[in-house]
């Protein structure tokens, strides 16, 4: 496949090209407090590394809480590596979910949500992000539907490996000591992952799929954009912000944050905060104006009507609808 087709090198790669691979967190209790967020339990234990091309990323995420993301597409294939707790996603009317030691595929072009859950145990999981790019060389070698024009393979079910949870877990140590040689050692890992579960990937689970090559925002953009939403008030939300925060252009953000949403950033954010309302309407002792203050709306009526027109109803006809049920 041509290195060119469909995605834009310039896009999706998430360093200049002459700056080296680094290691960082999501967002620092630091930034949380310049958002207006008040650091606790819920901030994630986050951290990626890029090779400088950004053709593959690592990311080791222990959330604090449990963790949603609304439907997204990437330009990249996602190995997502449960260690404890569970991971779930939707893509393609499907619906799969992973346990430790258990592995699932986040598909190039293809539309999907997630959530990371916790249960007796926090959940901890390891993504490899894998530019398509990338893969196209592999695919004929391991017997797997090959890229051709827009059809491109897609990777369903879930998979059982102890060399792959062995691989994630040696990743996720390797990010947090991060002893002298651990880059290399963590573009290792993540090769091996991306070899092994192609070669054991079940056959039965793969599949071709039309998808859309529009260039997208690169999946750690994506999470990083999400957590900053996340912790922001609304008064303290500006997309040049956030754009910094990135270290991204406004127009290059918009672009792809709208292919891989099909929202813009403002109307996206809006939605997450709104909703964000709806969960502190949940507690009784929390008043209606605490909840429009929390979250920073410049006054009640502002949330009110932000309410009504996500949800059909007020937030006070919401409550008495709950408390019925």
């Amino acid at each position: 496949m041509n290195d060119d087709a469909g995605v834009s090198q310039a896009d999706t790669a998430p360093f200049p090209a002459n700056e080296t691979a680094t290691i960082e967190p999501l967002i620092t209790h630091q930034e949380i407090m310049e958002l207006g967020g008040v650091p606790g339990p819920g901030v994630a234990e986050c951290s990626f590394w890029s090779r400088p091309d950004g053709r593959i990323c690592v990311q080791y995420f222990r959330p604090g809480e449990n963790t949603f993301y609304h439907p997204h597409t990437h330009s990249e294939y996602v190995i997502v590596l449960c260690l404890a707790g569970s991971v779930a996603k939707t893509q393609m009317g499907q619906t799969c979910t992973v346990g430790p030691g258990e592995a699932m595929l986040g598909n190039f072009g293809v539309e999907h949500a997630s959530a990371y859950l916790n249960d007796v145990n926090p959940c901890e999981a390891v993504c490899v992000s894998v530019d398509a790019r990338m893969l196209a060389p592999f695919l004929a070698g391991f017997r797997l539907p090959t890229m051709a024009g827009s059809t491109t393979p897609v990777f369903l079910s879930k998979l059982s490996n102890p060399i792959l949870h062995a691989c994630a877990a040696d990743i996720a140590q390797e990010l947090r000591s991060r002893e002298l040689g651990h880059t290399l050692v963590i573009e290792g890992l993540g090769l091996r992952i991306l070899v092994e579960a192609l070669r054991s990937w079940p056959r039965a689970g793969v599949h071709k799929c039309e998808v859309d090559r529009t260039p997208r925002l690169p999946r750690r953009e994506f999470v990083r954009a999400y957590e900053f939403m996340r912790w922001c008030r609304k008064d303290a939300f500006r997309l040049q912000r956030l754009c910094q925060f990135l270290g991204s252009s406004e127009e290059r953000f918009t672009r792809l944050f709208l292919a891989a949403t099909n929202s813009t950033p403002a109307r996206f954010y809006n939605q997450m905060l709104v909703e964000h309302g709806r969960d502190l309407l949940h507690d009784p002792a929390v008043s209606i104006k605490e909840v429009s203050g929390l979250l920073g709306f410049k006054n009640c009526s502002h949330f009110i009507r932000s309410f009504r027109r996500q949800f059909g109803r007020s937030p006070q006809e919401f409550r008495r609808f709950r408390n019925v049920q």
